[in-house]
């Protein structure tokens, strides 16, 4: 969705004039440019490759206003890499577009509506995330229905997508998109110590094919992710795991029914104030390479976490799941780390031992002899160093260092040198000022 800035300044006058008493009213800003180093990042340098370099900017503008039952919230944004645009020019080539945009409508104390485009955020977003690392972010245009009362929270929430009004069919063709979404969430308080929740996520696809009179057709095919999450915190110790399952059928034409998994245990313990030590294990499946049976090969099953904010996980330098990985040979991924957070700083440091969930191909071995065996499933170490911080209130700096550490079999699934460093280091700023706070 696109606007301009004489959008953006009538929508501001609108909701400050509709601003009474009895209103609470808050605009909030947001300047976010972050500077990258890559080489070698989400696949494997080589020795041709030259370091890439730049900074783009996120800068949005945010305005909530509750009054009585009803909630409302737009927020406007602009992306963009600096310079990609020459000076004094007369015409904008990016757009503000409408990153949020909905109302909420509260009918009773436990019930409410919430409908329009929004962020759909739920547990530690490994299903359904805002992907905020992405300057532009995840949004969803939908509507959800939502229900909260003592230890008790349930969401149910669906969308149906179009690329235009239409007036004689439903085909939908916006590519890094979905037709349909139905979800049920729901989250139980059990103590202090203890809560859980399920989610099931429904999603249709639409497939193309040529139909039996040699026509073009089309249908919708669905998969269904449904798991839950358990949540444990005592004293100084946590942990949490996530046990989720994918069925279906996948969205091409013929299409293959769906079997995947993912598994995922946390554990973290707060050794004294500023210091915490983690480590944790999370298994995605995968397709074999080396399993050539009809059988087999009729099923897909790679678990895809399609909304999840997969930056957040299997290392920082987005390797696995972050726009690549889908459908392949799936992860094991064991993490350690350390964290220190003390006042206005925090530090990370952690290391990720990836290998294959299921079987990469030996190429080699298959041209040589022509058999089918199973190259070492060790893909490399990663190791991520994060901090941040607090340089007033409303301003943070965080920074960031990665390198990977790959073997020849990481080399079969994402090409490149493996000899060759592979690395990656970021600085962003982040500035949230208020800029108008009326309380009622």
């Amino acid at each position: 969705m696109k606007t301009s800035l004489k959008h953006i300044i009538l929508a501001g006058t609108l909701v400050l004039a509709g601003a009474g008493s009895y209103a609470q009213l808050k605009i909030t800003g947001e300047v976010r440019p972050r500077f990258e180093y890559r080489h070698g990042f989400q696949s494997l340098a080589d020795s041709a490759m030259n370091p890439g370099a730049f900074t783009d900017q996120r800068t949005r503008i945010t305005f909530d206003y509750k009054k009585d039952k009803l909630e409302f919230r737009t927020s406007l944004q602009d992306v963009r890499v600096w310079g990609s645009q020459s000076q004094l020019v007369t015409n904008e080539d990016y757009g503000v577009s409408v990153h949020e945009a909905f109302g909420v409508v509260h009918f009773t104390d436990t019930w409410a509506m919430k409908f329009g485009r929004q962020e759909l955020v739920y547990d530690d977003h490994r299903m359904l995330g805002n992907v905020d690392w992405a300057q532009q972010a995840r949004s969803h245009d939908g509507v959800v229905f939502q229900y909260r009362k003592e230890k008790l929270k349930l969401d149910f929430g669906g969308a149906y997508n179009q690329n235009s009004a239409q007036y004689n069919s439903t085909s939908y063709s916006v590519a890094k998109s979905y037709k349909t979404m139905q979800y049920a969430w729901a989250n139980y308080k059990v103590n202090d110590d203890f809560n859980f929740s399920v989610l099931a996520l429904g999603l249709g696809q639409q497939v193309n094919f040529i139909n039996q009179a040699g026509d073009s057709a089309y249908q919708d095919n669905y998969t269904l992710t449904a798991g839950t999450r358990l949540m444990y915190k005592k004293n100084k110790f946590a942990a949490s795991s996530n046990l989720f399952y994918q069925l279906g059928s996948t969205n091409n034409w013929p299409a293959k029914s769906v079997s995947g998994y993912l598994l995922n245990l946390d554990l973290s313990y707060q050794v004294k104030e500023p210091l915490k030590v983690f480590v944790g294990f999370e298994m995605i499946s995968g397709n074999s390479q080396t399993d050539t049976s009809a059988s087999y090969k009729n099923t897909q099953h790679a678990f895809n976490p399609y909304f999840g904010t997969n930056h957040k996980f299997n290392g920082y330098m987005d390797y696995f799941y972050v726009g690549n990985h889908i459908g392949n040979v799936g992860l094991n991924d064991g993490y350690l780390g350390v964290e220190y957070k003390k006042e206005k700083y925090t530090f990370e440091l952690a290391g990720h031992v990836f290998m294959a969930q299921s079987d990469v191909l030996d190429v080699t071995k298959l041209a040589a002899d022509g058999s089918y065996t199973a190259m070492s499933p060790y893909l490399g170490t990663e190791i991520d160093f994060t901090g941040t911080v607090q340089l007033s209130p409303g301003v943070q700096c965080k920074f960031g260092y990665s390198q990977m550490i790959a073997t020849q079999t990481m080399e079969a699934i994402k090409s490149g040198d493996r000899n060759a460093i592979s690395n990656w280091a970021y600085v962003m700023i982040l500035f949230k000022p208020v800029l108008f706070e009326q309380k009622p």
